[in-house]
């Protein structure tokens, strides 16, 4: 048995990672998003008698091939394991294809210092599996794409200027963009997408001595504020006390906004539901929130949610919160904390890598910042 299923991977190995095409491309409507936190690799289509050769996990891409039925099907997964992965099973779904623009292409031509083409460079969808190969003539077409912001990563030993259009129907233009091709480099190249809701945000702001103090929000990857506290209008300019008072009446400023930037699920924490609140209080307190702010998250998010036994919690701290919104403040404070947590239910426990709490340089003017980051679907579940 453990022969035949080293042979099963061997074939679909060499099958997968072989695409049609003299290996130059993979393309995005022969890849499935895994869409539960724990599926099963298994060595057949069946889970009886079959070896678990490996797990994915939510959000994880996979190579499809070979359909056995209607409901298992051959995959690679990210890390190279062959084998069969049930699609879904009664109203469950387990692997579900990637929603398409097929609208949108990325395009362009890859070209050196002297405006040469260059052929033969890889270039990826980062997180994914799908990538494609320049020509002879240094282009390279993504079509179909799949909707959501991606980054673009190419790799040679050269140093090439990239011209590139990432079309769509809110976006037709060119870009020249240079790119250091000694290794791995991300290339953004946005279009339409699926965006993430930035759910309640508080702002809260101490400063040495009483001040004028100026907040203004940004969305580098595009987005938009849906809700305010006080009105936002073009930013706030608020008098704040050293013990946060806002305008003699409120202890933060409040916010929701859309965003489609990218947020990390590589480390976090997975809790049980009874342990939630623990957890979350001796979270923040250690990332350096103060009592009465761990307070306001604990009494709203807490009671939310209660529909998982579990729950994984992905922190987004300053750099990749900036990402998503930037938060500018003037005058310039020296410390500023900033955490979102992406939080997704699950029905199973898995080993999540945990992620490391920054350390921050605490005192002086103090800029503290709380959210969850839900997707689409959650918003409505968790907040209306």
């Amino acid at each position: 048995m453990k022969t035949v299923t080293r042979l099963l991977a061997l074939m679909l190995t060499l099958i997968f990672l072989t695409p049609v095409g003299a290996g130059d491309e993979v393309r995005a409507d022969s890849v499935l998003r895994v869409a539960v936190d724990a599926l099963r690799i298994r060595s057949a289509p069946t889970t009886e008698g079959s070896e678990v050769l490996g797990m994915l996990h939510l959000g994880d891409y996979v190579v499809v091939g070979e359909y056995a039925d209607e409901n298992w099907v051959g995959i690679v997964a990210p890390d190279g394991t062959a084998g069969w992965a049930c699609i879904e099973l009664g109203d469950e779904v387990y692997l579900e294809p990637l929603e398409m623009d097929y609208g949108t292409e990325i395009y362009f031509t890859l070209k050196n210092w002297g405006g040469e083409p260059v052929p033969g460079v890889r270039l990826e969808l980062a997180g994914t599996p799908v990538y494609c190969t320049t020509d002879d003539e240094g282009e390279v077409w993504f079509y179909p794409v799949p909707v959501g912001a991606w980054d673009l990563r190419c790799v040679l030993g050269d140093a090439c200027a990239v011209v590139a259009g990432a079309v769509n129907p809110e976006r037709k233009d060119e870009a020249a963009y240079t790119v250091d091709l000694d290794g791995p480099h991300a290339l953004t190249v946005h279009h339409t997408y699926a965006e993430s809701g930035i759910a309640k945000p508080n702002i809260y702001i101490y400063p040495v001595e009483e001040a004028e103090v100026s907040v203004r929000l940004t969305f580098p990857a595009g987005g938009r504020i849906t809700v305010s506290d006080p009105p936002y209008g073009d930013g706030w300019t608020v008098a704040v006390t050293p013990d946060g008072t806002i305008d003699g009446e409120r202890t933060f400023l409040f916010y929701e906004g859309r965003s489609p930037g990218s947020v990390q699920r590589e480390a976090g924490w997975v809790v049980r539901r009874e342990d939630l609140e623990g957890f979350l209080r001796e979270n923040l307190a250690a990332t350096g929130f103060y009592g009465h702010e761990i307070e306001d998250f604990v009494e709203f998010w807490v009671p939310r949610l209660d529909d998982h036994p579990f729950f994984a919690l992905y922190p987004q701290y300053n750099t990749i919160y900036e990402g998503m919104v930037g938060l500018e403040v003037e005058p310039e404070p020296w410390t500023v904390i900033r955490l979102a947590y992406v939080i997704v239910g699950l029905e199973e426990e898995f080993d999540l890598m945990p992620a490391e709490i920054p350390a921050y340089e605490i005192g002086g003017f103090t800029v503290h910042e709380w959210g969850v980051i839900l997707t689409p679907g959650d918003i409505d579940a968790y907040l209306y």
